[in-house]
C-alpha cells in the first residue's frame, strides 16, 4: 500500500504541478472544475445519495466554478469567501468533536460539500490569477498541503503517542500535528524569501493554514466513517479517490486565499 502511495504521489505530483505553472486561465478553470468535479461525486456517493443525483449535483458545482471567469453577475469578494468558509468548517469541527450525530442527514452533508467545493474553486480560480505571482503562489499553497502532509506523518511515526481524534481518524497525533504545523513554519520562512515577503507573516500564517488543513483531512475521514467505507473511490492507487488526495486541500485554499489577498492586494 504503501509503496502504490509513493507510486501515484510521484507520477501525479508533477503533471498537477506542470497544470499549475502552464496553464492558462482558461485551462486552469478546467481543470479546477474537472477536480471540484470528481471530489462533489465521490463526497456524494460517501453520504448515500444515488448515483444520478451525484452525478447531477457535483456536475452543477463544476459549471458554476467554471462559469466564475465569464459570468459578469457573479464577484468573487474575499471577505465573503472567508466568512463563508470559517462558518461552514466551524461546522465540520464541531462534528468531528461529536462523530456520533448526523450519520442519516444526507440533504445536509451534500449541501455542506456544495458549498465547500465552490469556496475552494473560487478561490483557487482566484490564486491562479493573481497578477504576476499567481502562479507561484498557487504552487505554494499545493506545496504547504504537502510538506504539512509529510511533516505530520513523519514526526507522528516517529513520537506520535497522543490520538488527535481517536473516534474520526485513529492514525493521527497530537504529535503529528505539531510537527506539521512545524513543518509548515520553516516551509513559510523559505516561501517569502522566494517571493521576496516579509518571513513573520509567512512564519505565522502558514502553520495555522496548515492546521485548518487538517479539519479537512478530518472531516473527510468522518464522512467515510458514517459512510462505512474505508476510501472515497478507486481511481488514484494507494490513496483511494481524489477526496482522499485533496481534502485537506479544499479546506484550506479559502483561507490562503484570504492571506495572499491580504498581502497582495492589501
Amino acid at each position: 500500500m504503501l509503496k502504490q502511495r509513493i507510486l501515484t504521489a510521484v507520477l501525479l505530483a508533477p503533471v498537477v504541478l506542470a497544470i499549475i505553472w502552464t496553464a492558462n486561465s482558461l485551462a486552469f478553470s478546467l481543470f479546477v472544475s474537472l477536480l471540484a468535479l470528481l471530489i462533489g461525486f465521490e463526497w456524494c456517493q460517501i453520504v448515500r445519495v444515488s448515483r444520478i443525483n451525484s452525478i447531477i449535483i457535483s456536475t452543477a458545482v463544476a459549471i458554476v466554478i467554471f462559469s466564475l471567469n465569464y459570468a459578469s453577475f457573479i464577484t468573487i469578494d474575499v471577505s465573503r469567501i472567508l466568512i463563508a468558509a470559517s462558518i461552514l468548517w466551524s461546522l465540520c469541527l464541531l462534528w468531528i468533536f461529536k462523530p456520533e450525530q448526523g450519520k442519516d442527514k444526507s440533504t445536509i452533508k451534500y449541501a455542506l460539500g456544495a458549498g465547500i467545493l465552490l469556496l475552494f474553486g473560487a478561490s483557487l480560480i482566484s490564486i491562479h490569477q493573481i497578477a504576476e505571482q499567481g502562479v507561484k503562489l498557487t504552487l505554494v499553497l499545493f506545496l504547504l498541503v504537502w510538506v504539512a502532509d509529510i511533516g505530520a506523518y513523519v514526526t507522528g511515526r516517529s513520537i506520535g503517542m497522543h490520538k488527535l481524534a481517536k473516534k474520526v481518524s485513529p492514525g493521527k497525533t497530537i504529535e503529528g500535528l505539531l510537527g506539521g504545523l512545524v513543518f509548515s513554519a520553516v516551509y513559510g520562512y523559505f516561501v517569502a524569501q522566494w517571493l521576496d515577503q516579509d518571513w513573520r507573516y509567512f512564519v505565522l500564517a502558514f502553520p495555522i493554514i496548515a492546521g485548518i488543513s487538517v479539519i479537512g483531512d478530518l472531516f473527510a475521514s468522518l464522512l467515510k466513517r458514517q459512510g462505512k467505507v474505508k476510501d472515497s473511490g478507486f481511481l488514484l492507487p494507494g490513496h483511494g479517490g481524489f477526496l482522499d488526495r485533496f481534502d485537506s486541500l479544499i479546506a484550506c485554499a479559502p483561507f490562503y486565499f484570504a492571506f495572499v489577498s491580504y498581502i497582495y492586494m492589501a
